[in-house]
């Protein structure tokens, strides 16, 4: 088995690392006292302003594909050489959305990997073409290997692409999704993409969270059903996993990074929040509750990353019922297989 470890070892995360834009910038501060390094955007906009619309017509529930760790390139170190890998990942990304049909997918986090050479608006320009011919709404939040020169360019490419529902591009790459039914002008549900960077979700991601919620509060805007995506689990995924007890499977430590159960009070703070889904650790595939919130690993869906001979590449189906704001989550495989825990 390929582990975490060996997988950044055979790959050039640190010396990206030390040459992504903002570098300098960060080197001696505290990372939640920064705007995020990855997706960082000379843009500035309001908060409760970075907003998109996914109207379901009549619908009474909402079907989202959770695609994670696809990591385009990952097994190439220079050029763009599309691997076996890489062909299987976009295969079966098509026979995903043509066996589950969802209203849209949404990516968290690591689409691409790293910036090589500069190559990242590359391999990010070849992930949003296959995006584009999933012919579905989708939406991207940023992962610690979605590494860019210029992530001004990155987020204008990812607005513009065809099918796209990001907004993220003036606000650092947080922002909300907001569901509505048939042109209602009432929102039914609320998605928050948000940018865990490479640290987890800090001050600054959490900051413009209650912002965003209050202009929503000082709007009178109704509290409708929500779901939270972003790439970096919590610490409570560590914390709240027993082994031998908790469904699902755990084959590595849970990267929580520097995020230290700072994020979860104020994600519970909303209590239409139903779930939060993350990303990162490729075989861990398990839920765990804090109070009324669900935290969920995504299960790793790219073939040119670390754990395929340890957990099998799938996909996330999430259902939520408009009407009463109920749930449901079930790892997926490109078959039309479907998998929950006992």
């Amino acid at each position: 088995m390929i582990t975490r470890r060996q997988f950044l070892k055979a790959t050039p995360l640190l010396l990206s690392a030390l040459t992504a834009p903002g570098a300098t910038l960060l080197a001696g501060s505290k990372p939640d006292l920064v705007p995020p390094e990855i997706g960082r955007s000379k843009r500035t906009a309001a908060a409760g302003t970075a907003v998109a619309t996914l109207d379901l017509g009549g619908a009474a529930g909402l079907r989202l594909l959770q695609f994670t760790d696809n990591h385009f390139f990952g097994r190439v170190k220079e050029g763009l050489t599309r691997t076996e890998a890489d062909q299987a990942t976009e295969r079966e990304w098509r026979d995903y959305v043509r066996i589950f049909r969802p209203d849209a997918v949404i990516t968290t986090g690591d689409l691409w990997h790293d910036n090589p050479g500069g190559r990242g608006a590359a391999t990010q320009a070849h992930a949003l073409k296959q995006l584009e011919g999933l012919e579905v709404p989708w939406a991207f939040c940023w992962g610690n290997h979605d590494q860019l020169d210029d992530y001004d360019a990155g987020h204008a490419a990812l607005e513009a692409a065809r099918g796209s529902l990001y907004r993220g591009g003036a606000s650092h790459g947080d922002y909300r999704i907001d569901v509505r039914r048939g042109g209602d002008r009432n929102v039914a549900a609320r998605l928050w993409v948000l940018n865990s960077n490479r640290y987890g979700l800090g001050e600054w991601q959490l900051d413009w969270l209650r912002a965003s919620r209050e202009a929503l509060a000082d709007a009178k805007s109704p509290t409708v059903p929500a779901l939270a995506f972003f790439h970096i689990p919590l610490l409570e995924q560590k914390t709240l996993h027993r082994a031998g007890t908790t469904p699902g499977v755990c084959f590595e430590a849970v990267c929580h990074e520097k995020e230290t159960g700072r994020a979860a009070p104020v994600l519970a703070k909303d209590e239409r929040l139903r779930a939060c889904f993350c990303g990162h650790d490729h075989v861990n595939d398990y839920a765990v509750k804090t109070g009324h919130l669900d935290l969920v690993y995504g299960r790793a869906t790219g073939h040119s990353g670390y754990g395929g001979d340890k957990v099998r590449k799938g996909a996330k189906l999430i259902e939520l019922d408009l009407i009463t704001g109920d749930y449901q989550q079930t790892t997926v495989f490109a078959d039309g297989s479907r998998w929950r825990p006992a």
